[in-house]
């Protein structure tokens, strides 16, 4: 599998790192996701995680010319927004960083 050179494995914790992605707030999460890549055209998803207390994904902008920050900025506050919609009343669902790692393409 070739990968392009702007692939960032990002890492999205909690507030706290508590476990809340669970029921309704992982569900908002996955749709989140699933919203980033049209929202974003030319991002692609390669591959994501989701547990309790954060959301790893691995995102390949190689057609996309946008930053890190923003995709994950809106990936934050899309899921935010669905769980206020819903009733959950507490302001600080993510921690305001994140872990960014850029992914070497294979045999490079």
């Amino acid at each position: 599998m070739i990968h392009s050179d702007s692939m960032h494995q990002i890492t999205l914790y909690t507030a706290q790192q508590k476990p809340v992605l669970e029921g309704d707030l992982r569900v908002f999460a996955v749709q989140g996701l699933r919203n980033l890549a049209g929202r974003f055209p030319g991002l692609k998803i390669v591959n994501h995680a989701l547990y309790p207390n954060r959301v790893e994904m691995l995102l390949d902008f190689q057609r996309l010319d946008e930053d890190v920050q923003r995709v994950v900025q809106s990936f934050k506050s899309e899921v935010k927004y669905l769980a206020k919609k819903k009733g959950f009343g507490d302001d600080s669902l993510w921690q305001w960083n994140y872990d960014d790692h850029w992914v070497t393409p294979p045999g490079r």
